[in-house]
């Protein structure tokens, strides 16, 4: 989980950063986001059932995606929408990326990407995520071959 945490930073947009230069923009994401770490748990989970290992510790992070600063989510608009709905405050879910680290009760890792933060009208980011889960198979590789 440390070194998901570390990925993660990575993709700190550069006015969220203590870090100058530290910005998004190096991973090739074309849409900032906010990292935002999972709450640890962990499960009290006794012996496996039936030989299959179960989740004991669990943690992870999001990458929320953010509204774009210049037009807005107007840009992605069906251009037959009424003014009217252009004109109310959107409150619509940006959408993000969620990645868990799950220890399992036999001791092996396991690592898993979700869609998070999706509601109806949020736009989904596919370049994004792609670009996101791209960065993740490259960080885990280069973490194996350290271990």
């Amino acid at each position: 989980s440390i070194m998901i945490s570390e990925w993660s930073r990575l993709f700190i947009d550069e006015e969220d950063s203590e870090v100058p230069g530290n910005a998004g923009k190096r991973t090739g994401l074309t849409t900032p986001v906010t990292v935002v770490p999972l709450v640890k748990q962990s499960f009290d989970v006794g012996d496996a059932v039936g030989g299959v290992a179960a989740v004991a510790e669990l943690s992870g992070v999001q990458l929320l995606f953010k509204k774009p600063k210049v037009g807005g989510r107007s840009a992605y608009k069906d251009k037959d929408e009424d003014e009217d709905k252009e004109s109310k405050k959107e409150t619509i879910k940006e959408g993000g990326v969620e990645v868990q680290v799950q220890q399992l009760s036999n001791g092996e890792l396991q690592v898993s990407a979700k869609r998070c933060e999706i509601e109806e009208g949020t736009m989904i980011k596919e370049m994004s995520e792609q670009t996101i889960l791209g960065s993740l198979r490259e960080a885990i590789r280069a973490w194996r071959k350290e271990q």
